[in-house]
């Protein structure tokens, strides 16, 4: 379970100034309410870039807009996840994955939201 998460941590990183991936190794040692504080940093900065780049575009939907707006989704179902919600929140968790190019780790949700 702890690598999946890491998995989906490395897709939420990218862009993301803070080290969200070194939350979920277990060497740091980080307890649930230091994950929770730092999935929900990360869906608020993704949403604000991706709100930020739809309007800079024009009120128009470009790659770097979509590719933010589903690093939002997936920190989304990661917190879901961590608070016994993630079933709720598979299926834009798979969108995302399908936005971001990532068709092949679809299985991380479905296992993850097995358990």
């Amino acid at each position: 379970m702890k690598n999946k998460l890491i998995r989906l941590a490395e897709l939420i990183q990218e862009d993301f100034p803070e080290k969200i991936v070194a939350t979920f190794r277990s060497r740091y040692k980080s307890s649930l309410t230091q994950r929770l504080e730092m999935v929900n940093k990360a869906i608020s900065f993704h949403r604000r870039r991706a709100e930020s780049l739809w309007l800079q575009a024009g009120r128009k939907r470009t790659p770097a807009e979509r590719r933010a707006s589903a690093q939002a989704e997936l920190a989304a179902f990661v917190f879901a996840y961590l608070t016994g919600d993630g079933k709720e929140y598979a299926d834009s968790a798979i969108e995302a994955l399908t936005a971001l190019g990532r068709q092949g780790e679809v299985d991380l949700i479905q296992i993850l939201c097995r358990r």
